[in-house]
This record gives structure tokens, C-alpha cells and sequence, in this order.
């Protein structure tokens, strides 16, 4: 998966990108996920910003994950809140998927340097503040990949939390359609389309799209949706050379990006 990037763009593209990979894998924070409103109105992040998070218990309820930009000036340090987010539980459980969060948004803005068994939530009901979370061997992953990729030809209706969990555990687009290729594979290029879309898998995109011309339109309302130079890379590779864009799914489309960036 693509890293985001920070260099001088503006604050609020960048939030939106990083809000969109946290919802696609399930990882957003379920009271809340904000940016602070000193980056509001096209403030953009100063250049050679980095970025880190701190995690812990709020003073009366909660967990809360706040997320920081720091930078130089005049050679002296700035640090600056860019992000908080909070969670409705507050036991040990729940510190630990806040903490898994961080990780997540650290390794969205830097990447993830070795390859490793990974740390998972397997978790029941979405209000169920327990849950457990669980250190899996690479024979452990391998096990409950395989039986997600069942439940997901089972269960249509299971679909979207199977498919985040299957894209948390494989890392990429590419993992992912690797592991469910070998059941075999029973996804058209269409879905493939879609699935790169989200996880903004430029190369898989650009590979899928082109077997199904008869579906561009559809795609570009999918792609305006997603936030971020990746996803506007997309849409234009949809609309560059075309005069026969349907009016109505342009129209989505429009709207679409409209109300992912929030700029309504």
C-alpha cells in the first residue's frame, strides 16, 4: 500500500486521505475522528513536517489517540495537535486497539519496514467495547485467512467487514487478491477495480479498468470518492480523452467528491 504523503500540502487533504484508509480497514475510532481547526481553510503542512501520535486514557471516560505534526523554525522545534480521536470504551481492551491505531496511522505516513506477524483485533458485534486482541504466527494468519476468504464467498452479506479484515491481515490489494486467487479467485475485474480503488493500487487500477471499458462510468463515481492525489490520478486517468461521460454519472461523481473531502 501506497505511503501517504506530508510535504506542503494542504492539512485537510491529507486528513481526508488518512480518514479513508483508517474507515477502509476498520480502524477509525468509533466516537469520534477529528481535525483540529488550525488546518482548516486550506492551511497547508509546513515543509520537512513529520508526524507522530500518543495514546492514553482520558481524565473522566474514554481513550483518546491525538495525533501531532512537528517541524523547524528558525531551527528551533514547533509541534502543532493535528488530529484527535476517541473511543467510547475505556478498559484495557480498548487501549489496545487504540494503540493499534496509532500504529496503523504511523505506518500510512511511513510504512511498514519489516515484515512481521501483525497484531489483530478479533472482534464480535461493532458496539462490543471488549473483544480481545491477539499476537498471530504467520500458520495462525494463514488459518483464519483462509476461512475469511470462505465466509466471504459464503456470506455477501458479511462482505464488507470479511474485506476489511482480509485487507488488514494481507497488507495490499495485490496480497489480498493473491489469497483470495488461490480458492480460486471468483472476482470479476470490475470488483478488482473497485477493491484498488480502495486500497489506492494505482498499478492494479490501471491494469483492472482497462479489461472493462463498459464500466468506466461507474468507476469514476467510485474513484471521485476517494480522497487524495491518488484518487485524483484515477478519476483522471477515467475522464482523460473522453466526450461520452454519461451526464448522470458525472453528476454522482462530482457529488461524490464533493461530500468525501468534506468541502460542502
Amino acid at each position: 500500500m501506497d505511503i501517504i504523503e506530508l510535504g506542503e500540502r494542504e492539512a485537510q487533504e491529507v486528513f481526508h486521505e488518512l480518514k479513508y484508509r483508517l474507515e477502509s480497514t476498520g480502524y477509525l475510532p468509533d466516537e469520534y475522528f477529528l481535525m483540529d481547526s488550525h488546518w482548516e481553510n486550506g492551511r497547508t503542512i509546513p515543509k520537512g513536517a513529520n508526524i507522530f501520535c500518543t495514546t492514553d486514557y482520558g481524565a473522566s471516560e474514554g481513550v483518546y489517540l491525538d495525533v501531532y505534526l512537528k517541524w523547524y523554525e528558525d531551527q528551533k522545534p514547533v509541534t502543532k495537535s493535528f488530529i484527535t480521536g476517541k473511543t467510547l470504551g475505556e478498559n484495557g481492551n480498548d487501549l489496545d486497539r487504540m494503540f493499534l491505531i496509532s500504529s496503523a496511522i504511523t505506518k500510512a505516513f511511513h510504512g511498514d519496514h519489516a515484515t512481521h506477524t501483525r497484531f489483530q483485533k478479533i472482534g464480535g458485534v461493532e458496539d462490543d467495547t471488549g473483544g480481545s486482541v491477539v499476537h498471530l504466527s504467520q500458520q495462525e494468519q494463514r488459518t483464519i485467512i483462509n476461512a475469511l476468504v470462505e465466509q466471504r464467498e459464503r456470506q455477501e452479506e458479511a462482505m464488507t467487514q470479511t474485506e476489511q479484515l482480509l485487507r488488514r491481515m494481507t497488507g495490499s490489494i495485490t496480497a489480498y487478491i493473491n489469497e483470495v486467487g488461490m480458492k480460486p479467485l471468483r472476482m470479476c475485474d470490475y470488483d478488482k477495480a473497485v477493491l484498488a480503488i480502495r486500497d489506492g493500487e494505482m498499478a492494479a487500477f490501471t491494469e483492472c479498468a482497462a479489461k472493462v471499458p463498459e464500466h468506466a462510468d461507474a468507476l469514476l463515481v467510485e474513484a471521485a470518492g476517494r480522497p487524495g492525489l491518488v484518487g485524483r490520478n484515477m478519476t483522471a486517468m477515467l475522464l482523460n480523452g473522453r466526450t461520452d461521460v454519461d451526464y448522470l454519472s458525472y453528476c454522482a461523481a462530482c457529488k461524490k467528491a464533493i461530500d468525501r473531502r468534506g468541502w460542502e
